[in-house]
């Protein structure tokens, strides 16, 4: 739970606040002054630097304790919080502080700084149970609205699920009836699919779709692909020819929260393409182990200029991430510097690589 707080309540010169309680604020020199109590006050003031030089027996101390005053307008504040009446000087405010120790009743806070003291932190934590009380609807609010988008998320895995099942037999169908599929085509499965992928969503409570795009390289060599998965996102490229409509993908990526890489020849994809726009297939990450994942196409990059044309920034990210720019990445991380991270393993716009 972040931390919260009533802004200071204020009855000039004093004031209150959930850090410093009661206190006086100086604007004009930016500082706080508490109350000092009587007894440390009386140390302060009747500090004999000579006397600490020496210990209880008369010895003289081989390392006597270092000791810096107060300020001028600490000593003035003083005077305030006890009733007295303020001085310009600090050796007037010392006498006066001195003297009201000397004196019958002795330095006691007035009884109507103690009410002052009492009204005001009253005041503050009614505003202080206001906020709570305010932060604590809204947070309820937010949770039910997280738990409306993972229901409804759910609902639209299970949906998408049942499609992909029912695709699933109906090209196993087709197979046993037409023998040898036909060769995959990356222009016709190229577009932005919705992912379902429980391990990822269920494990890491994520709220919105997941998404993975996919677009082939100029001379189609390749099959690129984008994707975000809330908690690591990354970039993929095929490493093998379809067969029998499956791809194997190679990638590389980063998890979201610090942005450290991942790129090890285990993060591998295997994605086998289905009639209708959809996929399934099992995918590795080093946080979770292998997972299921399934793909239904929402959008064909058919005419999508702006996923084609990104398959080159897809690439130079995808070459990027490597053993040179991990290691700069990762002295930077601890406040280093071991150059620009600009090292790709190949030229990102081979279309070869």
């Amino acid at each position: 739970m972040s931390y919260v707080s009533a802004p200071p309540v204020f009855s000039p010169p004093f004031s209150f606040d959930l850090h410093r309680g009661f206190h006086i604020h100086d604007k004009d020199r930016h500082q706080v002054y508490k109350r000092c109590e009587p007894k440390k006050l009386h140390d302060l003031l009747t500090y004999d630097e000579e006397a600490a030089k020496y210990t209880k027996a008369g010895k003289l101390r081989k390392n006597p304790p270092r000791h810096t005053d107060e300020t001028q307008h600490f000593y003035v504040a003083q005077l305030t919080h006890y009733g007295l009446k303020p001085t310009k000087s600090k050796q007037a405010a010392k006498s006066t502080l001195l003297a009201a120790y000397d004196s019958a009743e002795g330095l006691v806070v007035p009884k109507h700084i103690l009410r002052l003291e009492k009204d005001l932190e009253s005041e503050f934590r009614a505003k202080q149970a206001v906020l709570l009380e305010e932060r604590k609807i809204r947070e309820e609010k937010e949770r039910e609205q997280e738990e409306k988008q993972r229901q409804k998320r759910k609902r639209d895995e299970d949906t998408l699920l049942a499609e992909i099942e029912e695709a699933s037999k109906s090209s196993l169908s087709r197979k046993k009836q037409k023998g040898k599929p036909k060769q995959l085509d990356f222009h016709k499965i190229s577009g932005t699919y919705t992912i379902v992928a429980k391990q990822v969503s269920d494990g890491w409570k994520c709220q919105g779709p997941l998404r993975l795009k996919l677009a082939p390289s100029s001379t189609a060599q390749h099959l690129w692909g984008s994707f975000d998965f809330g908690f690591f996102e990354g970039k993929m490229r095929s490493s093998t020819k379809p067969k029998d409509s499956v791809i194997r993908f190679h990638w590389r990526g980063r998890e979201t929260g610090e942005g450290e890489s991942t790129y090890g020849p285990e993060n591998v994809a295997t994605l086998e393409f289905l009639p209708n726009g959809i996929f399934k297939g099992r995918m590795y990450w080093d946080c979770l182990g292998e997972f299921d994942l399934q793909g239904k196409l929402e959008a064909s990059s058919s005419g999508d200029g702006d996923l084609e044309g990104g398959v080159e920034d897809w690439k130079h990210e995808y070459w990027s991430i490597n053993d040179a720019n991990y290691e700069r990445e990762r002295v930077g991380r601890w406040g280093g510097w071991a150059g620009d991270s600009d090292d790709d393993d190949v030229e990102s716009n081979s279309d070869t690589e």
